[in-house]
């Protein structure tokens, strides 16, 4: 079992007329999202909002499931659940952008945290990162979908660092990145919209996260996005591994039980 504290601001920024991030912060159920919409007539604000709610009211749901990619690797039930919860939002939001003229084309990014029993999942589509700041380092875990990172480590061209190349919504099907791994205890993830990762270097969310909790480092990275400019709206959740509870395997049951017989039988 993970016991995790976290914090989470979604600001508006300093250039723009509306927010169309959205976070979500679940404690009790291990999930934490950030969304970045995306699409004119507040189709961004509409598709962020749908992205976050239709994961939640899946993730939700007690149902079994069964039109889904399968998920790659050795991934455990709890993250192939996550992915599906991902394709079913890009269904619904993709099906609102059909229906309504003024949504035609929307799409959000999303960036998903999902803690299982002793492992941390991260899935997402899109540019929004998520950070996992460990022993003083810092690591990428998604995969930024966009021109750029499609473009060879030399090649620079900035503006490609603003188109998407997957977005939750514009298509029928959409195609999450995820992995899954062992966490431990003073782990500390990020996870933001880009309104602050090209803001914020990852040398100084090292330095913000480490020397602070997660409620100072949210606000005081938020706070030097919008010194650097607040160009985007800016979305940050911070994450910090209390502690982490592992349960005995079998085989060890099975032998602490062994040798309790032998004893008993001595």
């Amino acid at each position: 079992m993970v016991i995790v504290e976290s914090a989470g601001i979604s600001d508006i920024g300093r250039k723009r007329q509306s927010n169309e991030d959205r976070i979500f912060i679940d404690d009790a159920g291990g999930l934490y999202l950030v969304a970045d919409g995306m699409g004119g007539h507040q189709a961004g604000e509409v598709a962020s909002a749908l992205v976050v709610q239709s994961i939640c009211d899946f993730l939700g749901k007690s149902e079994s499931f069964e039109n889904h990619t399968s998920p790659p690797g050795n991934l455990s039930a709890r993250a192939h659940r996550l992915l599906a919860g991902i394709e079913w939002s890009n269904q619904v939001v993709h099906q609102t952008s059909t229906e309504h003229a003024n949504y035609r084309g929307m799409g959000s990014t999303v960036a998903a945290v999902y803690f299982s029993e002793d492992t941390v999942i991260a899935a997402n589509v899109g540019d929004s990162p998520i950070y996992l700041v460990r022993n003083g380092t810092i690591n990428l875990l998604s995969v930024p979908h966009t021109l750029q990172a499609d473009l060879p480590d030399e090649v620079q061209v900035p503006f490609m660092s603003n188109i998407l190349t997957r977005a939750v919504g514009p298509k029928n099907v959409v195609e999450a990145d995820i992995c899954e791994l062992n966490c431990f205890k003073d782990d500390q993830l990020v996870i933001c919209s880009d309104g602050l990762s090209t803001k914020v270097t990852p040398n100084e969310i090292i330095a913000l996260t480490s020397a602070q909790p997660p409620a100072s480092s949210c606000r005081a990275m938020v706070g030097l996005a919008n010194e650097r400019g607040g160009d985007d709206n800016i979305s940050a959740v911070v994450l910090r591994v209390a502690s982490v509870r592992r349960r005995r395997s079998s085989v060890f049951l099975k032998l602490i039980d062994w040798i309790k017989k032998k004893l008993i039988s001595n």
